[in-house]
């Protein structure tokens, strides 16, 4: 998890739109924050993850669109928007159709011949048959890709699923009136029928103490 948001990590506040698998495109609300009693948060962030499932090949782009939403009254909604009227949040793009080939007895912890690294980093989750759970990249070459689990089957050309983050800084919340916010995902699809997608969003508060590890924020 790539999740420096503060300088300063001493969070005092969350709520969660809990791991669950998005089809079609109907958007999910996540858990209800009251910021009221949280009246010393000052900075937030929204974060979120995004895996592909099952069969991605049908569809050319997949995404989860993440948003952060305000309320007065828990009952009526609206986008939170930054310094510049803009909607706090970001677009999770599955990495889709990439494949490799695994092998136990030759370079155990190197996958061969990916068909695509463009936008894979380093500590970034990987999956596929014969990949050991909670794998991560260690390394990412032309053609290669080094985990940090040594594969227990080989396979050629065998799937290759990825983990996608985003993080929204958020600074200047002054959280001392009644407040709500909560995460949304909406699914969205170019092409094919729908692939299942895995993802999770976070909202976390942090107190006015703490300042954004760089000056990359979102006013609100």
């Amino acid at each position: 998890m790539r999740f420096n948001v503060y300088d300063n990590v001493g969070l005092i506040g969350g709520t969660t739109l809990p791991p669950q698998t998005f089809s079609g495109s109907s958007a999910v609300n996540g858990n209800v924050i009251d910021t009221e009693l949280f009246g010393g948060a000052d900075n937030a962030a929204l974060y979120g993850v995004l895996a592909a499932l099952g069969n991605p090949s049908s569809v050319t782009q997949a995404n989860l669109v993440a948003t952060l939403q305000e309320s007065d009254d828990a009952a009526t909604w609206t986008n939170a928007l930054d310094n510049t009227s803009t909607v706090i949040g970001f677009t999770l793009s599955a990495i889709i159709g990439v494949t490799g080939t695994t092998s136990t007895s030759s370079n155990p912890t190197i996958i061969t011949a990916v068909t695509n690294v463009a936008g894979l980093y380093v500590g970034q989750p990987i999956s596929g048959t014969g990949i050991p759970a909670g794998s991560v990249i260690t390394a990412v070459g032309t053609t290669t890709i080094t985990i940090s689990n040594p594969v227990t089957a080989s396979n050629s050309g065998t799937a290759l699923t990825f983990g996608v983050e985003g993080l929204a800084r958020i600074e200047g919340l002054h959280l001392n009136r009644k407040r709500y916010l909560r995460a949304v995902i909406t699914p969205a699809f170019v092409g094919g029928s729908s692939p299942n997608l895995l993802g999770y969003a976070l909202i976390v508060l942090g107190n006015s103490g703490q300042r954004p590890t760089d000056a990359n924020v979102s006013n609100t």
